[in-house]
């Protein structure tokens, strides 16, 4: 069939031979085939592959309530914990009448500290909603032991009151120091709607036993039925396959103490120190006695303690004995007699088989040191 010799006019398409007929018939067949299933059908399966993962979203869902609710009764048992512990905690904030009364307990514990007050200035309240800070500026005048019995003073009192944005400086009056702070106090703030009966009330659970749905608490029986085999099996399958999830206890709240400061004995930091005779007695002690070498390069064991390393054996290279020192982190170290380890100035004297004999450098007395030998053995697990 010479395809030159057809008129491919339309309008003379009855006088197609037949095979190209039929193959236009063909072609058109699956032109109105293809624009249906675009028009139609890809969109419905577009759809379709929405609501499937909405369906598996909704399983996972549900699978995690699951977790949850059987752990009901244990989760209704913290809330009720931390409940009581709120209540009590509460219970150290002053109500609105006894913020005044608190006010000036504040004010009195400066002033039988023996400070003086520059400043006394309540910021306004701050209402963070459950709890409303009661901010107070305040600048003492005093000695250091005076500031100490402040602030121990405040922790004493029976309502919670924390200090924050401590400032100390000199001042021009001798041993007098100048301290600004911020004291604050908290009171109750607005109370949310006491939902607490709704949520330990079980009586609005719905018992789907029949559905594998066995919930403690549960009081109304459901005569719902899922008219959905598969749903029903698929919900089932889900259950089937989930633990509860694990609530770890919740630890008690522990006693509120407070710390009472006794400056007896106690050294002003701010104080220049006096140097006395002896001092200088021992300084020239210290200068001429055994002391470390401070301008020396650390090695790197020196960033180790002792007791963290572990001789673990030794090695013989060109006639000298080296000793393998292990590290805390795994690192195996090798060392020659003259080399430091250790916090303490260790300097490793002789190398043995069987040990490394190690001279320290401590502290002894103020100003003063001396040396301390010691002894790493081959550790008992070197071959491990």
């Amino acid at each position: 069939m010479d395809l030159s010799e057809i008129n491919w006019d339309l309008n003379e398409a009855g006088a197609w031979p037949r095979s190209i007929k039929l193959s236009a018939a063909a072609l058109v067949f699956f032109l109105i085939v293809g624009f249906g299933y675009y028009q139609y059908t890809s969109e419905q399966l577009t759809e379709l592959e929405v609501e499937e993962q909405s369906v598996t979203d909704a399983l996972t869902k549900y699978q995690f309530a699951w977790r949850l609710v059987q752990n009901l009764e244990l989760h209704q048992k913290q809330y009720r914990q931390i409940q009581s512990s709120l209540t009590e905690m509460m219970k150290l904030m002053p109500t609105k009448a006894e913020v005044a009364s608190l006010l000036v307990d504040i004010s009195q514990t400066g002033l039988s500290s023996g400070l003086e007050f520059e400043l006394f200035k309540p910021l306004g309240e701050v209402d963070k909603g459950d709890v409303i800070d009661l901010p107070i500026d305040v600048k003492v005048i005093g000695q250091y032991s005076e500031l100490g019995l402040f602030i121990s003073g405040l922790a004493t009192l029976p309502r919670i009151v924390t200090i924050k944005n401590i400032q100390i400086v000199p001042t021009k009056k001798g041993a007098d120091l100048a301290m600004n702070a911020l004291v604050t106090t908290y009171r109750e703030g607005r109370k949310e709607a006491d939902s607490d009966t709704d949520l330990l009330n079980n009586n609005s659970l719905v018992c789907l036993a029949h559905d594998g749905l066995v919930v403690k608490g549960c009081k109304k029986q459901s005569t719902v039925i899922i008219s959905y085999p598969e749903l029903a099996e698929r919900l089932k399958e889900a259950r089937s396959n989930t633990q509860p999830i694990r609530v770890k206890p919740i630890e008690p709240m522990p006693p509120i103490g407070s710390f009472l400061f006794d400056p007896e004995g106690l050294r002003d930091p701010f104080s220049p120190i006096e140097r006395s005779v002896d001092d200088m007695t021992d300084q020239v002690m210290a200068a001429t006695g055994v002391q470390p070498d401070f301008n020396r390069h650390k090695e790197e064991l020196e960033s180790y303690s002792l007791d963290t390393l572990r001789m673990v054996g030794t090695v013989k290279m060109v006639g000298v004995l080296w000793g393998l020192i292990k590290a805390n982190d795994g690192t195996i170290h090798r060392v020659s007699e003259g080399n430091y380890l250790g916090k303490n100035h260790g300097r490793i004297l002789r190398i043995l088989q069987d040990k490394i004999e190690i001279m320290e450098i401590v502290p002894d007395q103020p100003g003063m040191w001396s040396e301390h030998q010691v002894a790493m053995a081959l550790s008992e697990q070197a071959g491990d």
